[in-house]
């Protein structure tokens, strides 16, 4: 008999940020050392795309999953979002490209500020609370104080943002979608 472990709720919340966290780093690192090699950022995405098609219908061939079949039907009400998954991915890579590690993720993590914002414009939705104004300032002010610090900027000035500026936007708008 199987012996399973039983998460407590909080536990599987740790477990998910820090799956997450340990996925979403690695694949940062992996992208921009395969740019470094190979500085085709649209080559990379259609490799990578390639290969997520290649794994998941070969896993449909050796019946371990069941995929749904491709229905314009289905695609339809997400096509916008599927444009905003592409444009951000482009330009995560661009900004990879052309940037350190370092600035990438400095720039998604301001993509909350954006999101709070067009939630509570767009949306209708609750402005953030006091405490979450307090997090989500302290978040400008470590990008600030951080770009006050990077040689990039200080040489190349705001066009050494371009691309993280970019998809930085793109993914909050897809985040608000």
């Amino acid at each position: 008999q199987k012996a399973t472990m039983k998460l407590t709720a909080k536990q599987e919340v740790i477990l998910s940020v820090l799956s997450y966290s340990l996925c979403s780093g690695s694949l940062v690192l992996i992208n921009k050392l395969t740019l470094h090699y190979l500085p085709f950022p649209s080559l990379v995405i259609a490799f990578q795309l390639a290969a997520c098609i290649i794994l998941v219908y070969g896993a449909k061939l050796l019946g371990y999953i069941d995929v749904d079949p491709f229905n314009w039907q289905y695609v339809k009400p997400y096509l916008l979002y599927i444009i905003f998954f592409s444009c951000g991915v482009y330009c995560n890579m661009r900004s990879l490209a052309s940037s350190n590690v370092e600035t990438v993720i400095v720039f998604r993590a301001l993509a909350p500020v954006i999101v709070a914002f067009l939630d509570a414009v767009f949306l209708g939705r609750e402005w953030p609370s006091q405490r979450s104004w307090a997090g989500l300032s302290t978040l400008v002010l470590g990008a600030y104080m951080y770009a006050n610090e990077d040689e990039k900027f200080q040489t190349q000035g705001y066009s050494a943002y371009v691309w993280p500026t970019l998809y930085t936007i793109v993914i909050a708008l897809e985040m608000v979608r």
